[in-house]
């Protein structure tokens, strides 16, 4: 819900900026790129936070930031006050604490696949779907009323949260040093390559969001980019959820390897942008990579990771794809105004680079099977 509302409404910050006073293009953009850049920072700090004081009271706190700053961008008349909004927006960084909060319940490693699974689809689902959906629900809804409606639904789920959901572990408990959580995560080369492959996931994803609603703009035009969208994430939903079921942790390697080739292999089917078909087939493939590396990702990352430090560890794991796809917009941005066909042959190699990555330094004796 709370990644649905943050997504839907990034296709127009840059337009509706322009109704704000003070508004220059610059400060549009830092309103739009303000979101990413607080929630890199966060992630880390909200999971070393989780590991201290339990996840259930982190994660309503930074929930109940993520709704002040949607009430604020609500009321906003100037762009200082959105882009101060968008920032309470981005620092409630609490997927990370999820990520934890469930991995910290599973002790056991197939059940924590699926359960990871799940929400990983959900949120990397929503996110594509939300890019789609926001164009058509924009024709009923204002977007300062978008940002309100979405303050409602992520307080209901607060309330969900605070009165049904119980912790899983007690506050105060954990005595290990930030510090020393810290070395002990950037010596592992595995725990590393998990993060550069999450990193290059998060930079074909948003390099692509970038550059192919550009030419959809042209074929469908905007209204009708959920034609090619919404297919795409069903389809990339079903295959994955019945491939995950099947997958241990050494199954799950391999799937990693293969959704970055299918990723790489997805985005050569761009380079006929007049072909509907083609641009739907890429999308598809695309999509299936996108979502299967997130859904596995997060899996494997916390089957590194002790319990004292899991929170602190998803926080690094978040933080860096969020940081891909802060660098995937402005590298593939820049290149694009450049070539074209460069920005996806860039994005292929990407692909081709996590494949090797993970080829090299994920190995399955890292992964016990419990």
């Amino acid at each position: 819900m709370r990644q649905m509302a943050m997504t839907m409404v990034m296709p127009f910050i840059s337009t509706y900026s322009k109704q704000l006073k003070y508004y220059t293009p610059v400060l549009a953009g830092v309103a739009l790129g303000i979101f990413g850049l607080m929630q890199a920072v966060f992630q880390i700090f909200y999971g070393i936070w989780s590991d201290k004081q339990g996840n259930k009271r982190v994660m309503l706190c930074g929930l109940m930031q993520v709704v002040i700053g949607l009430v604020i961008a609500h009321f906003a008349d100037n762009i200082y006050a959105l882009i101060f909004a968008r920032a309470m927006q981005g620092s409630g960084a609490v997927i990370a604490v999820g990520y934890s909060w469930v991995s910290g319940v599973c002790t056991n490693s197939k059940e924590r696949l699926k359960s990871l699974s799940i929400i990983s689809m959900m949120v990397s689902g929503a996110a594509a779907a939300s890019f789609a959906l926001g164009s058509i629900i924009n024709k009923f809804v204002s977007v300062e009323n978008m940002f309100m409606y979405s303050a409602v639904l992520i307080l209901g789920a607060s309330i969900v949260i605070a009165v049904f959901l119980k912790d899983n572990k007690n506050v105060n408990n954990n005595n290990i040093s930030t510090k020393h959580v810290m070395k002990i995560l950037i010596k592992d080369k595995c725990f590393d390559a998990l993060n550069i492959a999450g990193l290059l996931n998060n930079f074909i994803m948003t390099g692509v969001f970038f550059c192919i609603p550009q030419y959809l703009e042209n074929i469908t035009g905007l209204d009708g980019m959920w034609k090619v969208f919404m297919p795409s994430v069903i389809i990339a939903i079903i295959v994955i959820q019945n491939v995950v079921k099947k997958c241990d942790n050494v199954k799950s390697i391999k799937f990693l390897i293969i959704n970055f080739i299918l990723t790489a292999v997805g985005v050569l089917f761009y380079l006929n942008k007049s072909s509907l078909i083609l641009i739907l087939i890429g999308t598809m493939l695309f999509m299936s990579g996108y979502i299967g590396i997130s859904t596995v990702l997060s899996n494997l990352g916390n089957d590194l990771l002790a319990n004292e430090y899991r929170g602190a560890g998803n926080g690094i794991l978040n933080s860096v794809q969020y940081i891909g796809s802060f660098i995937g917009s402005l590298v593939v941005a820049k290149i694009w105004s450049i070539s074209e066909i460069y920005s996806f042959i860039v994005l292929c190699i990407a692909g081709i680079a996590g494949a090797v990555i993970v080829k090299t330094y994920v190995k399955k004796e890292r992964f016990n099977e419990r």
